[in-house]
């Protein structure tokens, strides 16, 4: 399952569980505005992950429903990270609005801040894969950068590795 491109809402990763004995919560929303707009109502489509020592607990929902999987973390075969970072797009909006009162200058740079995007993933042993792409969000506040993607993933092969010993 990928979920697609989402806002991040919530990201929070610790060496430490929580009270609930999670490590890994991360969290989104669909993008733009409206997607915004619909959180107050409660009718934003949102997508979670949470890892625990145990358990890798997948939720999606959406408009007309919700679906949860947990999967055993000695069911979990790989962790993935990536990102995607848009400078060809950036670089020829730039150009090509460079000679409308070089705005270019502007929309380019902030099209690439905006649009950069971070990918984690999760493969069990049945071949089910779920994936999740994070962009930054500015309304929430919640700064992403490589780093991040890269110690969730580290993290949850540290646990799958505690899990399978």
């Amino acid at each position: 399952m990928n979920s697609g491109v989402l806002v991040v809402t919530a990201w929070s990763v610790s060496r430490t569980p929580d009270a609930d004995g999670t490590y890994v919560r991360l969290q989104g929303r669909q993008a733009g505005l409206v997607g915004w707009l619909l959180t107050f109502v409660g009718l934003s489509p949102t997508t979670e992950v949470r890892v625990t020592s145990d358990f890798l607990e997948f939720q999606g929902s959406s408009w007309s429903g919700q679906h949860t999987r947990f999967i055993p973390l000695r069911c979990l075969t790989q962790a993935i990270y990536g990102y995607h970072k848009p400078w060809l797009t950036a670089l020829l909006l730039t150009l090509l609005l460079l000679p409308v009162f070089f705005i270019g200058l502007v929309i380019g740079p902030l099209y690439y801040y905006l649009n950069r995007q971070l990918q984690v993933g999760f493969v069990d042993t049945s071949g089910w894969s779920g994936s999740f792409a994070f962009k930054r969000s500015v309304i929430e506040r919640k700064p992403l950068d490589e780093a991040a993607a890269r110690e969730v993933s580290s993290l949850i092969r540290e646990l799958i590795e505690k899990r399978t010993l």
